[in-house]
């Protein structure tokens, strides 16, 4: 039992070690809208922020796992009505990305990728905005887990790498919680500027 444990995981140091590793930190914006079923409303974006880590391991083909502090969310507007919903979510994002090295010279290379994330929420935010003010609400009715897909590209310049990706939803993050039953999924574009350390 111990020989076939240990087998696998000194396969993982040995790939690690003898593979091309980069880490570093990285920031950025991000540029969010929820897409629903609403009747009647106009969908708008929302500006954000993200900040955290990758790991990249690999040469030509690689594979980037992250984890990202990343706000989103987005604008809904009731045609016909002067309101205005603002979704506002704090999340913990981890995507891990599949990534192929298109152009790879010493001092610059580009590359594409793609790959699912899941975000867990840690804060959400509803106000909703009319002639009369502003209402607060905890955000309730959306869950706790988004799950997506990421797909990007990126161009590294020394030691510095610009990642630009656009993000679906792929489940509900609407709960109705008894109820009316909506469809809502939370899609967005980023981009971030990171430094490569190792």
């Amino acid at each position: 039992m111990k020989r076939a444990i240990l087998l696998p995981a000194l396969l993982f140091m040995a790939t690690v070690t003898f593979a091309q590793f980069t880490v570093g930190p990285k920031i950025g914006l991000t540029m969010s809208k929820l897409k629903t079923n609403f009747e009647d409303v106009t969908e708008e974006m929302k500006t954000g922020f993200q900040f955290g880590a990758f790991v990249r391991i690999g040469k030509k083909l690689y594979v980037q796992p992250e984890i990202m502090f990343v706000t989103k969310g987005g604008i809904i507007k009731e045609s016909g009505f002067n309101t205005k919903t603002k979704v506002n979510l704090s999340t913990m994002q981890i995507p891990v990305m599949v990534g192929y090295r298109i152009l790879n010279l010493n001092v610059v290379n580009l590359r594409i990728h793609g790959g699912p994330a899941l975000s867990f929420v840690t804060n959400k935010e509803i106000t909703i905005t009319t002639d009369s003010g502003k209402q607060a609400f905890d955000g309730a009715h959306i869950k706790d887990a988004i799950w997506s897909f990421q797909l990007g590209a990126g161009v590294d310049v020394l030691m510095f790498t610009l990642d630009v990706r656009y993000e679906w939803g792929l489940n509900n993050i609407w709960d109705p919680q008894g109820g009316e039953s909506y469809d809502m999924k939370s899609n967005l574009w980023n981009i971030s500027l990171g430094w490569k350390i190792l």
